[in-house]
């Protein structure tokens, strides 16, 4: 209820209340006093910041919890299937990123990597890149979009670069 309410006391409704001056998070702020990071520009404490792994002192905890989902969705469904069922996880011991996939020959036969990534730079580059990405990666427009999709992760894509080839 009272994350539907708005009313969580995380740093941006303390401030709105004002029962608190700053709005930054302090569990980024801990995580990197913790490694001697800056403490410079941290983001906005709100409930959704704290439940992403983009909150620096919540990234291991929602990343397991992340896991642990994924590998119960899987075990569900791979008990619930039939014999006649076509339906095959690609990463069933742990998550890989579609680079991974990609060395498994069953997928160069799909299509081969070079063509893949042809098709997949004309999408990734109508993606904004997130401020985030900017941070964590050296940005550098040649090679950043091509990294970001050989990076990607199964589980959170259905990539239209492989419906295409498909369809076409």
């Amino acid at each position: 209820m009272i994350a539907i309410a708005g009313i969580i006391p995380v740093a941006k409704w303390l401030a709105k209340i004002k029962q608190r001056l700053d709005v930054s998070c302090r569990l980024c702020k801990k995580a990197r006093e913790q490694r001697s990071a800056s403490t410079e520009n941290l983001p906005e404490e709100t409930h959704g910041h704290i439940k992403s792994a983009f909150c620096d002192g919540m990234a291991t905890t929602v990343t397991a919890a992340h896991h642990f989902i994924w590998r119960h969705l899987y075990a569900s469904t791979q008990a619930a299937q039939t014999p006649a069922s076509k339906l095959r996880f690609v990463t069933p011991d742990q998550e890989s990123g579609i680079s991974t996939l990609w060395q498994e020959k069953e997928f160069e036969q799909i299509c081969s990597r070079e063509l893949l990534t042809e098709k997949a730079a004309h999408i990734e580059k109508t993606i904004a890149v997130k401020e985030h990405e900017r941070e964590r990666y050296d940005f550098d427009p040649t090679m950043f979009y091509e990294n970001r999709f050989w990076n990607r992760r199964p589980d959170g894509i259905v990539h239209k670069s492989i419906i295409e080839h498909y369809t076409s």
